[in-house]
Formats: C-alpha cells, structure tokens, sequence
C-alpha cells in the first residue's frame, strides 16, 4: 500500500505586538533595503464550529477569509509542539462563497468531525488590515505579514498586532534571526496563540488563568540536541502562557508558574550543558536569573504573607503591631508586583526571550562541526536521561543524610537539588515506560514532592527570621519555630522513604 502523502505544512513565527507598534516594525532599514516593496490587503475571515466548539476541542480551525473577490478556505489542525516555531498541518482550497465547502475537506484533518456539518456554523469574524513583506534574509526567503486586527464576537471586539514571519524557502533558523533583527525597532514579544484561539477567547469571554507545564513528549531514538530543543520549547510556551495573564493583572499563581517555567528552563541547560556548550549558554542563563529573581521577590512575599502572616490572624488580630505588619507586606507585595509588569514589558525581558528562543533552535552550539560538538548533540537522549537521573539521585542520598544536622541553608540546598531532580524527571518520564517503571516513577515523584514541601516549609520559617525586625514579627517567628522539629521528623521519615525506593529508569 502507498505510504499517504504529507499533509502540507506551514512553518511560522508568531509575535505579538501592539498595533501602535506596528508602523516601528515596517519602517526598519531591514524591510526598506531588502525587500522589493510592500503590498496591503483587507482580509476578512469568518471561523467556523460547532454550538459546542467540537472542532476547537479537536483542535481543527475552519476559516472562508474573503481577500477582494477572492474567497480561501483553509483548515488547521493543532499538532504537538516539537519547536518554537509553529508547524501545522495546512489544506486551503479557493471556494465560490462565504460558507465552507465540506466536499473539500475529505482529505484534510476535518474529515473525523464532518458528522457535525449540520451543526457547524459561523462563531466569529477576524478583520485584518495586512502588510506584507517578502524578504530575503541570510539564506531563506522569509514573508512578513504586519496585522493589525480586530476580532469581532457577538458581544464584544478585540483589537491586536501581531508579526508572523512565515518561511517561504530556507531554514527555520533564520525566522528568528530576522525577529531578532526587528525587535531593535521595537520589542516583539513571542507568541504561540492563533488568531483562532484569540476569537474562541472573545467569544466565550473566559480570561486564561494560570497555565501549568505542558507534558514533555520524548522519543528514545531522539537524540539530545532534539529533545533539548523540545524541552525548551515546552518551557517558553508555558512561560509566555502566563505571561499574557500577568500583563492583564497580577495574579499570584501565574507570576509563581511564570518563575516556575524560568527555572525549568535553567534546569533544561543545565541537564543538556554539555550538549549545548557555546558561548551564548551562560550569558542566556544569567539573563533567565535575572528574570526569575524579580518574580522570585513578589512571590517570596506572598508566600509569606499567606503561609506565615495571614494564619496569625486569629491569634493576633487584635494587635496594632500585627495589623501594621500586615499592611507594611501586602504593601511590598503590591509594589513587587508591579515590578514584575514593568519588567514583563521591558525591552529587555522580551528580547531576552525572543533571544533565547533563537538560540535553542538556532544557536552556535548547533553550528559546531567539530568533532566531540557532534558526538555530544548526536547522543541518544535514553543515554543521557539515564546518567543524569543517576547522577542527580545519588546527589540528593548523599547530601539527605543528614538532614536534621544539616543547617537551614545546607536544607535549602537539598530542596534545590530535589526540585532540580523532579524536572529532570518530568522531562524524561516518557522515555521509561516498561516493566514496572511507570509504577516507581509515580513513587518517586510523590515522595520527591513531600519532601520538596517539608524542607520548603522548614525554608519559609527560616526565612521569616529576615523579616521586618519588631516585636510581632519576632512573637510570629517564634510561633513558627514551634513547628520545626514536627516538620524534620516528618523529612527524615520521607527521606528515608526516598532512599529506599528502586530507581524507575533502571529495567
């Protein structure tokens, strides 16, 4: 039987941008110099679903965008994320009129859910005035499209710019190293959302709310250039996800799960350092230090007004000292996390990203030819999992033996370690499926989770001896203290659990 040919695939870069912004962009020397010239057009592009958004949920979109009198339908189909850069399979078929033609989409990913054609109709219109750019850049030929668009739902419109840099012929390497060119004019923020998922947003009106880390899909054949590029990419869209929350408002669980893919990330280099040695490493995670320490002071502060301040509220309600305490930090707080939105939106923050972004799918480490370069990125990724993890584990035994002896700061340490060894462990669980390790993994896992939260707690107390120096605060530290002894127990119980368990990636 014949194989079935590919479907055709578009390969996109997605930035966001304000629509004020968008005139920076198209006057760059880049666009005036190498292009041949600008054209513009008005599309205006009908989506289509289902009542209950059966081809959303599928992840299918459905479009008739109208361009003059021509009319385009095109279908896409969501896949799973191997890069920062989109790549979806695409059909588009030229169409008579405003609605879809079914009898096209035979042999596209709608076929499955052609059972609610009779159900599918129009559920929003996206307007967008259009510049497009076909630029040759290093050795690609890259099409810019500037949008400035509108979404128009039955009961509310939303406006926003967007850049997509669609590679026509070439490499997607230089995607973004044209992005990063233009993000001199102004910042260009990374975006992994669709104009369809901006539509389903304004016609539902559901506001995202935090975004945990997607799962981390890896193959044993990989090879550990390509899993890093994978993990790297996982850790951007999860960061940027929350990032669009906490520009809209800064809520707490976002902002932690914006430092949480920061870290993840840092943890990624680390685990591939050897992989991804070059002279961008360090400096790219010194840059992603930088932006996780200013998150890292909001939440430090919320995590102590709401574990430690606020549950002494029944006892010491009464006292002025207290409530003055109280006021002071939530004061603190609301001014960290104003720094956290400034600092999202600075140009730093968002070429930082942009830059890290094109140094995991096109850094000079991907570049090296020489010899040891190509055996290190050439290395199947079971390989490495496995001598990480069995570095890390033994790290974690040794330094845990001593854990009541140990002090605040050598626990401290233990829990980095421990935390380090769960991301390792998230990135790497899809490679250890068989005998009985899935069992021993969901073992680990919860042990390591226990303990990274009764050394967290034991942390937090600490911690509290550095607050603000007053009588109330001392009275709440000393409170605190009380628990101390509970919580090793409980470390030393969870520890000893720990090291009795038999490591999952061995078969």
């Amino acid at each position: 039987m014949p194989a079935k040919p590919n479907p055709p695939q578009e390969v996109e870069l997605k930035l966001e941008v304000a629509p004020s912004e968008l005139e920076k962009v198209l006057a760059h020397p880049l666009l005036s110099e190498q292009s041949d010239g600008s054209t513009t057009q008005t599309l205006k592009a009908t989506y289509f679903d289902t009542p209950d958004h059966a081809l959303q949920q599928a992840g299918i979109s459905l479009r008739v965008r109208r361009n003059g009198d021509q009319r385009i339908q095109t279908i896409k189909a969501a896949r799973s994320p191997d890069g920062i850069a989109l790549a979806r399979d695409e059909w588009e078929h030229e169409v008579d009129s405003d609605n879809p033609d079914y009898t096209l989409a035979e042999q596209t990913g709608l076929k499955p859910l052609l059972e609610h054609s009779g159900s599918i109709q129009p559920v929003f219109r996206v307007t967008t005035e259009r510049t497009i750019h076909t630029v040759p850049f290093e050795n690609s030929i890259i099409e810019l499209a500037a949008d400035d668009s509108k979404v128009e739902g039955k009961e509310q419109t939303v406006s926003f710019g967007e850049v997509e840099l669609e590679l026509k012929d070439g490499i997607p390497a230089d995607l973004f190293q044209l992005a990063l060119a233009l993000s001199t004019a102004t910042p260009l923020r990374l975006s992994f959302k669709t104009k369809a998922e901006r539509g389903f947003e304004t016609v539902t009106g559901e506001q995202p709310t935090r975004v945990k880390a997607p799962p981390v899909v890896l193959k044993r054949k990989m090879t550990g250039a390509e899993a890093f590029q994978r993990i790297g990419a996982s850790c951007l869209q999860h960061l940027m996800a929350n990032e669009t929350i906490v520009r809209r408002a800064p809520e707490a669980d976002a902002v932690h799960q914006m430092r949480v893919a920061l870290r993840r990330l840092r943890a990624a280099i680390t685990l591939f350092k050897a992989v991804v040695e070059d002279e961008q490493r360090d400096p790219i995670r010194a840059e992603l230090k930088w932006m996780a320490n200013v998150l890292g002071e909001a939440r430090d502060l919320d995590v102590y007004i709401t574990k430690v301040l606020e549950p002494a509220q029944n006892e010491h309600s009464r006292d002025e000292g207290y409530q003055n305490l109280l006021a002071e930090y939530r004061k603190r707080r609301d001014e960290a996390y104003q720094m956290v939105q400034k600092t999202i939106a600075s140009p730093r923050f968002n070429t930082g990203v942009l830059g890290t972004a094109a140094w995991i799918e096109a850094g000079n480490w991907l570049r090296d030819e020489s010899k040891p370069a190509r055996k290190r990125r050439d290395q199947p990724v079971a390989a490495l999992a496995e001598e990480e993890l069995g570095r890390r584990w033994k790290k974690i035994i040794k330094q845990g033996r001593n854990l009541v002896e140990l002090d605040p700061e050598e626990r401290h340490q233990v829990r980095i370690e421990i935390k380090k060894l769960r991301y390792a462990i998230e990135f790497f669980e899809s490679l250890f499926k068989g005998g009985g390790a899935k069992k021993r993994k969901r073992a680990a896992l919860s042990t390591l989770e226990a303990l990274q939260e009764t050394l967290g707690e034991l942390n937090d107390i600490a911690v509290g001896s550095h607050m603000e120096p007053s009588s109330t605060a001392e009275a709440i530290h000393q409170e605190q203290m009380s628990r101390v002894d509970g919580l090793l127990a409980n470390a030393k119980g969870q520890y000893r659990e720990l090291a009795g368990l038999e490591p999952f990636w061995r078969f």
